[in-house]
Formats: structure tokens, C-alpha cells, sequence
């Protein structure tokens, strides 16, 4: 550990581990180790929008008290083809980005919330997803506080990674989603887990998952470890696949004559045996 007291009220303690473990795992170790009252998440290559970025925290709290989940914006940096660069920002009410987020430390303790520490992508989503889900005091921000910066070894844009292709972890991250609601007896669970094989169905279309075992695995468990929710979730899946394809422009163009093969083989999934089956993704 290193410590920088460059600063006349705050020392800044920086931790490096040696082993590259994920975002997640390290993320937590942070928050381990942290003692203020507030959570912020920031990725080593990125930056803050602007120098005054954090003041815009500090005043909302002064001005109006704590809050559970902070959310402001944050600005995507991205590559065309001409080798220039573009910038899209993200709005403020963005559930799955770990970016331009305070969160509280009281509040996240307790909900007993923790990064999954296997999980090296889609661990935001989880997080942040459950973190907001489960919050009855989220403040939204509309300025711009952080910046994404564009990096092509980034564990989601590096190309090798075949981020979208992986299905399983998708998979086993929404499983664990789906736990921790459970444990928690949130009346939002159905609708995730009815949006979850909707847009499932809209990826398979799109990306070929990486580990097919794996991914079958995964949704194996789900359907077993939900049974009750698949239940009321099958009645209505053709007709959810469709809506969802008209309500979502990305979606116009694919091909919804395969929904009924897809609830077909999501019931033959769902009498499946895995009682010695591993969590090993």
C-alpha cells in the first residue's frame, strides 16, 4: 500500500495487486478497505468529466442530504472509422454502468450487497442493476461528471474478449440477480425474470455464445432454481417476444417465427436433472 498526503484534509491510499483478478474483485477489495460514507467506482484508464466532477456530489449532499445512490451522467469516447473520435453521453438514468455513481456505503452494507468476485464482465450490471433495483432513494444528476475513454484492450472492446458472445456469463450473472432478489422477496422479480428469456431470445439471434455447454448449463439452473417463476413466465413469453420486437427499433428486422421452437426448448431445459452440477463458469 502507498499512501499520497498531498492533500491538507485527505490521504489517498493506493493498492496494487499484482494478479489481475477483474473489475469486480477489485472493486470490492476497495471497498473493503474504504472508510468514508460514500462509494465511487473508477476504471484505471478513464477520467473525471471535468475538476470539478466530485463537487458536483459534495453540493447535492449538502444541498439535500444524503441519498442511498447518486446517479449522474457519464460521456462514452469512441473510434469511428476514419480513426477520429466520437462522443455519445449515457443518460442519467442508466441502472447497469458503475460510472459517475456515488453509492452509499450505510446503504450497500445494509442490503448486504458484495461484487461478485468471479465475474469479470457483466459485474456492473449486477451491482448496480441490484443496487438501484433494491433503492428507495436514488437522486438522478443531469451533468456529465465522468468520462469513458476509449481503450481497444478494454475487457469489453477488445475484440479476442468476443464480449456479446458470452452467453454464459450473461447467464450466470442474471442467475445470481435472480438469487439475491429471491433472498430479499422483491416484487420485481417475476417481471426481471420474464424480461430476462425475452431478451435472450432477441441474443441468440444476434451472437453465438462462446462456451454452448456452459451457456445451457446456466439457463439450466435458472429454469430449475425458478420453477414457479417460469411457470407464470412461459404463458406469456410469444406474446412478450413480440412486443418486445415492435417496442425496440433494434429489433424490427429479426426473424420472431422461432419464438415458439425457443419456449419449446426452454421446457425441455426446464425438466432437466442438475442436481451434480457445479458453479464453475
Amino acid at each position: 500500500m502507498l499512501v499520497f498526503d498531498i492533500f491538507d484534509n485527505i490521504n489517498i491510499r493506493y493498492y496494487y495487486n499484482s494478479q489481475s483478478k477483474g473489475p469486480g474483485f477489485s472493486r470490492q477489495f476497495g471497498m473493503d478497505k474504504a472508510l468514508g460514507q460514500d462509494y465511487m467506482f473508477m476504471d484505471a484508464g478513464d477520467q473525471l468529466h471535468f475538476t470539478g466532477a466530485l463537487l458536483e456530489f459534495f453540493n447535492i449532499i449538502k444541498n439535500s442530504g444524503n441519498h442511498e445512490i447518486i446517479i449522474a451522467r457519464y460521456i462514452e469516447q469512441y473510434r469511428i472509422k476514419d480513426g477520429s473520435f466520437r462522443y455519445d453521453t449515457h443518460p442519467q438514468n442508466d441502472w447497469k454502468a458503475s460510472y459517475g455513481k456515488w453509492f452509499s456505503a450505510k446503504y450497500i452494507k445494509c442490503i448486504g450487497l458484495r461484487w461478485l468476485d468471479n465475474l469479470r464482465i457483466y459485474e456492473d450490471t449486477y451491482f448496480v442493476g441490484l443496487a438501484c433495483e433494491l433503492s428507495a432513494d436514488i437522486y438522478y444528476k443531469n451533468s456529465v461528471v465522468y468520462t469513458w475513454l476509449c481503450n481497444p484492450n478494454s475487457i469489453v472492446r477488445k475484440k479476442e474478449n468476443k464480449f456479446y458472445q458470452q452467453l454464459h456469463l450473461w447467464a450466470y450473472m442474471n442467475r445470481n440477480y435472480f438469487k439475491f432478489l429471491k433472498n430479499k422477496m422483491s416484487n420485481r422479480l417475476q417481471d426481471d425474470f420474464n424480461g430476462y428469456w425475452v431478451e435472450l431470445f432477441f441474443k441468440e439471434q444476434n451472437y453465438n455464445p462462446v462456451d454452448q455447454s456452459k451457456y445451457i448449463l446456466q439457463n439450466q439452473l435458472i429454469l430449475e432454481e425458478n420453477q414457479k417463476l417460469w411457470l407464470v413466465c412461459q404463458r406469456n413469453l410469444i406474446r412478450n417476444i413480440n412486443k418486445w420486437a415492435k417496442k425496440n427499433k433494434k429489433y424490427l428486422n429479426q426473424d420472431t417465427k422461432k419464438v415458439q421452437i425457443y419456449l419449446e426448448k426452454l421446457n425441455t431445459m426446464a425438466q432437466h436433472d442438475n442436481n451434480n452440477a457445479t458453479n464453475d463458469i
